[in-house]
């Protein structure tokens, strides 16, 4: 038993190791890694269900207007901060089309919803059940939100934590003017 446990002691060790070593060497492909440098980069693919429960959504349908992407998860507090604020500000910019897209990501549908309803979120919202969408983004938590201009770029900046009106307002500008 004590060779089983010892062995497994290590496997995770050297797993551990693992992500230490890629996250200090910056290996990862993610957007927001070369985002928070300032750059400009090709939006990665996303086509995902929505959490309204009618299809699929893909971000290649929205080029042509600017898209503010937000991941979140429904027991993320900083996300429930800024939840109503996403919601004002996507109505605010709606006539200059700018669409957000909520981004629900490793969370279960039930609680997904319940999250949208009470905090009375009204642009479209898609479900990432798998979390196959962070590594391609470089979403390392929530809530994260990004902007993508209308050639389908992700511009500067790149929003971790609560995003606040002015954040918001400023990389709608940038993404508009892009």
């Amino acid at each position: 038993m004590r060779v089983i446990r010892a062995a497994v002691a290590v496997g995770v060790l050297a797993l551990l190791g693992l992500l230490v070593w890629d996250v200090v060497h910056g290996r990862g492909s993610g957007v927001a890694q070369k985002v928070d440098q300032g750059k400009v980069v090709p939006a990665p693919k996303l086509d995902l269900p929505r959490l309204d429960g009618k299809g699929k959504l893909s971000l290649a349908s929205l080029r042509g207007k600017v898209v503010v992407v937000n991941f979140w998860q429904s027991d993320c507090v900083p996300c429930k901060q800024e939840a109503r604020t996403l919601d004002a500000v996507a109505k605010a910019w709606s006539s200059k089309d700018v669409v957000f897209l909520g981004v629900d990501a490793l969370d279960f549908k039930g609680p997904a919803r319940a999250y949208l309803k009470h905090y009375g979120v009204s642009y479209v919202n898609v479900r990432d059940a798998s979390g196959n969408t962070y590594p391609g983004w470089g979403v390392t938590g929530t809530p994260e939100t990004f902007f993508i201009d209308r050639k389908g770029d992700v511009v500067p900046p790149h929003i971790v934590s609560v995003a606040s009106r002015q954040k918001l307002d400023e990389g709608i500008r940038r993404a508009l003017s892009s």
